[in-house]
């Protein structure tokens, strides 16, 4: 377990084994959130979009075009008035 302290301003320095082992560097943007049940802090780091891109992009079966496959689903199934 590693600890850390809070200074008077309300901050923390991440201890550098943790900064290593979640890959946060300098301007990273973290987010917290509370569970309420257990007390107890989670923080995780805010993924870029490119990250998120390929997160979703892993979900998707290949050769589906999403948003071409979807309007096309759409259009089958609704009449044009």
């Amino acid at each position: 377990m590693t600890t850390a302290v809070i200074s008077s301003r309300g901050q923390i320095v991440i201890p550098s084994s943790l900064r290593k082992k979640m890959d946060l560097r300098s301007g990273d943007r973290l987010v917290f959130e509370l569970d309420e049940k257990s007390d107890e802090l989670i923080i995780r780091r805010v993924q870029s979009i490119d990250e998120m891109a390929d997160r979703f992009n892993s979900w998707i079966k290949p050769g589906t075009i999403p948003l071409e496959d979807t309007a096309a689903l759409y259009d089958a199934r609704t009449p044009r008035l």
